[in-house]
């Protein structure tokens, strides 16, 4: 890109993304990115060349003025690797939010990600929860979906099946989970839904399908999946006719070791 500074910007975002792909969650054209980009880092991809305008349905005056870079539709994150700039994008939100323009990247007319509704709505949200949240992730972890298939889709109930596989899991995510109901995915419903999520939660599952996180880095976000799929790869290989776990006590003294709060609805039961 002949750019050092912004070649080092996507250093990380190419490193997620190949990570991604080698681990088997963002198989195929599977997977998609959102990042919300700091003024310093916006000024990396210059003025920009306004070549779409894209009315969303619905304004989102939380990110009015907001820039992102996003992955495309479609792009496979194998060859994002290779080529960042044909499968990557900055979008500069409108100053009412009710409209973004495509200012860098996506060459040839590549569109953002299927998944864009999600992904603007949760950082919308997420963003009053926590103001340094700058992710928005979508893969599709091995374990956890296969979990989803043979676990109750009750969310108290899959949270605390996470955190009664290792002491680590409920310091990993201690707001639990969030566990939608099965959903066509790209639609403004399911983006509608775990935006919803996001306000308690920065894991949302989606049965049979995937996951959608936020975190504050590249790096938080991948380590909070990388979590998660390992309690539902743990959960999936100790099932048999003995089931030893973690207890409800011991989570409880975790917490308290740790100075985590983790919410009293996921204690609240056996």
């Amino acid at each position: 890109m002949m750019n050092p500074q912004l070649d080092r910007f996507f250093e990380a975002v190419v490193d997620l993304c190949g990570d991604l792909y080698r681990l088997g969650w963002a198989e195929n054209h599977a997977g998609n990115l959102s990042y919300r980009l700091s003024e310093d880092e916006r000024r990396l991809f210059g003025e920009g060349d306004q070549r779409r305008t894209v009315t969303l349905d619905e304004p989102l005056p939380a990110l009015a003025g907001e820039s992102f870079l996003v992955t495309s539709a479609g792009s496979p994150f194998r060859l994002l690797v290779k080529e960042p700039r044909r499968h990557t994008g900055v979008i500069d939100m409108a100053s009412d939010g009710g409209s973004y323009d495509i200012v860098w990247g996506l060459i040839g007319d590549r569109r953002p990600t299927s998944e864009l509704p999600a992904h603007l709505r949760g950082h919308a949200e997420r963003g009053v929860v926590d103001p340094e949240n700058r992710v928005v992730l979508h893969c599709h972890p091995t374990h956890l979906v296969a979990m989803t298939h043979v676990h109750p889709l009750d969310e108290v109930a899959f949270t605390r099946a996470l955190w009664a596989t290792n002491s680590e899991s409920i310091l990993a995510i201690p707001e639990g989970i969030g566990l939608l109901p099965w959903m066509v995915c790209g639609t403004d419903t399911i983006g509608i839904e775990s935006a919803r999520k996001f306000r308690e939660v920065s894991v949302v599952v989606w049965p049979y399908h995937g996951v959608l996180v936020g975190g504050r880095s590249l790096q938080a976000a991948m380590g909070m999946v990388e979590s998660v799929d390992k309690a539902a790869e743990t959960w999936l290989l100790s099932r048999g006719p003995e089931q030893h776990a973690i207890e409800e006590d011991q989570l409880r003294e975790l917490a308290e070791e740790f100075d985590i709060h983790p919410p009293a609805r996921f204690l609240s039961r056996s």
